[in-house]
């Protein structure tokens, strides 16, 4: 394996010394193999700035350069204590981007390290080798979820752990369906099967239908004034499409796409495709997709409800935004993590995966941490076993005279 000697690390526990390496940060971006939205500095500091002061958080990123000085790697980290079980305190190493509250929630899917293309295993290796010398602190719980299972790095990185007697898990989580896009609208067509064909076909047909006398309108937001209107609707759509809840209700969740799709909206970190769908005027679905070189990520949606049901808004605008991408002569359409049945039907085709990398610290007090955690774990799962076994039975109803 790598020994990785041909790097030099640094660890940067400072966010001003964070934000001194944005340049170098993009120049690694445009060598990556496989860069992404929810690497740029736009996603992981805005991130930062929403999540980072609270919860104990310390900033971990570790840079890694060549001996002539050249970054070509950074692995945007973080160290803090969290309640394992909500009563054993754990150290942990996780990736930016993730662990945030259930209740505002990003879920940020592709995250992880950026590394130059050619320099996958000598950053495994050093990564791997900071760790079992606990150069980015003490930690109990190494935990790095939302990886695109595709990259080669991450099984290299486990392998470099396991060499270290770092015990290791890898773990495929969520399926990411998507559409490679052909060079026009007929060319997708072609490529579903017949039924998914018909499914699409009759999709559209019975929106138009529905439409008549008027037609569909797709708009897009390209101004400012057309983004507040493009979040607006989003927002109350979503909030229709799930009775009054879904994410926009959290404050943090807000705050942090209206900082991020501000700066999309003029270039920044990617572009912003913020798209409603009009009929006879009034808007009956939107989408928040965010375009990074040449591939289109589904990120949120709403429809309206008071619809008819073959009407289908919230399918078609999807339909009509892979059109739209196709006209734009994009690569991809990723609906992300999802097990909607419409979405494979769109993208019956294509899959990824997101995995999540975890490892067990290789100090003692990290193993012995473990092992009580999981002592307490059976011991807890006894306990419920038996009060299921003892507890008072409810009494069965009379029988009906």
């Amino acid at each position: 394996m790598s020994t990785g000697i041909d790097l030099r690390a640094t660890v940067v526990n400072n966010l001003a010394e964070v934000q001194q390496l944005v340049p170098s940060w993009l120049a690694i971006l445009e060598r990556s193999a496989a860069p992404q939205p929810t690497q740029t500095p736009l996603w992981l500091l805005t991130w930062w700035d929403v999540f980072g002061r609270s919860g104990g958080r310390e900033l971990r990123v570790v840079v890694m350069e060549t001996k002539a000085g050249e970054v070509v790697a950074i692995v945007p980290l973080l160290r803090r204590w969290v309640l394992d079980a909500k009563l054993f305190p754990v150290q942990t190493i996780e990736l930016l981007g993730s662990g945030e509250p259930r209740e505002d929630e990003i879920f940020s899917e592709y995250i992880g390290a950026i590394i130059a293309e050619g320099h996958e295993a000598s950053v495994a290796s050093k990564l791997a080798e900071m760790l079992h010398r606990a150069e980015l602190g003490a930690w109990d719980e190494l935990v790095m979820p939302a990886m695109r299972g595709d990259d080669p790095w991450i099984e290299r990185l486990a392998e470099e752990l396991r060499s270290r007697a770092i015990e290791v898990k890898l773990e495929r989580t969520f399926e990411c369906p998507y559409v490679a896009l052909p060079a026009t609208w007929d060319a997708y067509l072609a490529g579903l099967d017949g039924d998914h064909r018909y499914f699409v076909r009759r999709t559209l047909r019975e929106l138009d239908a529905w439409a008549k006398p008027g037609k569909p309108v797709l708009r897009r937001a390209s101004t400012e004034a057309e983004l507040d209107e493009g979040w607006r609707l989003l927002s109350a759509l979503h909030a229709e499409r799930w009775n009054g809840g879904g994410v926009f209700r959290s404050e943090r969740f807000r705050r942090f796409h209206r900082a991020v799709t501000r700066e999309l909206l003029h270039g920044k970190g990617g572009t912003l495709d913020l798209l409603w769908l009009e009929v006879g005027g009034q808007a009956v679905a939107a989408v928040y997709n965010i375009v990074y070189k040449g591939h289109v990520h589904f990120y949120q949606s709403g429809r309206k409800v008071s619809v008819p049901k073959n009407a289908r808004p919230g399918i078609a605008i999807h339909l009509l935004a892979i059109k739209h991408s196709i006209e734009a002569g994009y690569h991809t359409y990723d609906f992300l993590a999802s097990s909607d049945q419409y979405k494979t039907k769109l993208a019956p085709n294509q899959r990824r995966h997101l995995v999540t990398l975890s490892a067990s610290g290789p100090s003692l007090r990290a193993r012995a941490s473990r092992l009580v955690r999981s002592e307490a774990r059976v011991l807890w799962k006894r306990v419920r076993e038996l009060r299921a076994r003892y507890a008072p039975k409810a009494a069965k109803p009379e029988a009906k005279k």
